[in-house]
């Protein structure tokens, strides 16, 4: 029976992320893209939740949460990322599948090369394009590119995105790896002798026949058997050639993956970085969660209008102020909302509707005015609080205080 192989496992990861990547931007949840930074907009739609850029604390906390779990996801399994679900691999990965199938098309080298040179083109194009769907809606995308009505930033954008991936593709891929990606500069700072690592078993360095399929197959063009070296991506690419090699002989690898370099596996038990660096991760974690649970759907804003900051109202003495409120409904759905005041006494609310209704993902500006009688006010400015109440469920109650001012003297100069 035919073992499956690391290269084997390796494309069944690509072909998931392929699928998971193309295809989040064109699944709807609640009518919106199920993971989408809509730039027009400056918001992070999320299964079904709409983060505003106005609650940039939780954009702060899911960055903290990848960075630090990179940094423990570095010192557990070293650079499996890189070799198994970093973009830039599974990207080069297919690209190698198009010379191929390229190749095998023509069967002539320039024209195999030429034919592969133009669909990487093609491919690369594709591949911006579900790009800029995580920033705009991959719906209207789609619609402008087929009536050719893209706007000059998409469209811009589109062909920077192409060029770039292209000559990657093309020229860079697994180089980009070796000399450019910071993630292999930093690994070196987080592994310790338990990290996993793809190493070459210098125990049984007699065993090996010099056939050097190792270094013809590794993407990164380095040699396993020189230790551990930074352009490693763990692809696995190594062992696969050498137990192709040895099984001709019935004998194992000489090369696999395990816990630290050969001559140091299981000597360091005690890892206080990863119990550091799991207790801050955990900590975030539960913090982001919290959040979540905390969060309100809907926020709003009161300002005093200084145009019209505030009135003395016929002889019944009464003052008025008058005030926009800004107000966001962040759900996907439409709310219902009830305006009142308080902290004034026999303060009267004048509002052109109430409850009113503001559409789902969206803000509002509400104009409202408020008489007080002058008896009532002790202070020249008090402090007037606004209270926002969801009229279906009642559960969700926001306030916000704004000043109520009278002014010293009357507009025909008598005293107040």
């Amino acid at each position: 029976m035919r073992r499956f192989t690391f290269r084997a496992w390796r494309r069944v990861a690509a072909w998931t992320q392929a699928v998971l990547m193309v295809g989040l931007p064109f699944v709807r949840v609640g009518g919106e893209s199920a993971l989408r930074f809509d730039v027009p907009t400056l918001k992070l739609y999320f299964f079904g939740s709409v983060v505003w850029i106005s609650e940039a604390y939780f954009f702060l906390l899911v960055f903290l949460l990848f960075a630090i779990g990179v940094m423990l996801f570095t010192v557990l399994y070293g650079r499996i990322w890189c070799g198994w679900m970093c973009p830039q691999t599974v990207l080069s990965d297919f690209s190698r599948s198009i010379e191929r199938m390229s190749a095998w098309i023509s069967g002539h080298r320039i024209i195999g090369g030429a034919i592969s040179h133009g669909m990487l083109a093609l491919f690369s194009a594709l591949v911006a394009m579900d790009l800029i769907a995580y920033f705009v809606s991959p719906y209207d995308l789609l619609s402008d590119i087929v009536s050719r009505s893209l706007g000059p930033w998409t469209f811009w954008s589109w062909v920077l995105f192409s060029s770039l991936i292209y000559l990657n593709l093309a020229f860079v891929r697994q180089k980009f790896c070796a000399s450019v990606c910071p993630y292999a500069r930093f690994q070196s700072a987080f592994f310790d002798q338990s990290s996993l690592t793809i190493a070459f078993d210098t125990s049984r360095s007699d065993e090996c026949m010099g056939c050097e399929a190792c270094v013809r197959t590794c993407p990164a063009g380095i040699d396993i058997r020189d230790g551990l070296q930074i352009e490693c991506i763990n692809c696995a690419e190594c062992i696969d050639s050498c137990s192709r090699q040895r099984e001709r002989y019935g004998k194992g690898s000489l090369v696999d993956y395990r816990r630290g370099t050969a001559g140091n596996e299981g000597r360091s038990r005690a890892r206080p970085r990863v119990l550091l660096l799991s207790l801050l991760f955990s900590a975030i974690a539960v913090l982001f969660l919290y959040q979540l649970y905390v969060r309100v759907p809907v926020d709003f804003w009161v300002f005093r209008d200084e145009k019209q900051s505030y009135h003395q109202i016929g002889i019944q003495d009464n003052m008025l102020n008058a005030y926009s409120l800004l107000i966001e409904n962040r759900s996907l759905s439409p709310g219902i909302y009830q305006l009142s005041i308080s902290g004034i006494k026999d303060a009267e609310l004048v509002i052109s509707q109430n409850p009113f209704r503001i559409p789902p993902n969206s803000s509002a500006t509400v104009r409202v005015f408020v008489f007080a009688k002058r008896k009532n006010l002790l202070e020249r400015t008090t402090r007037l609080r606004f209270t926002l109440t969801d009229a279906v469920s009642r559960e969700i109650r926001i306030g916000q205080e704004a000043p109520f001012i009278y002014p010293e003297r009357s507009d025909k100069g008598v005293d107040i």
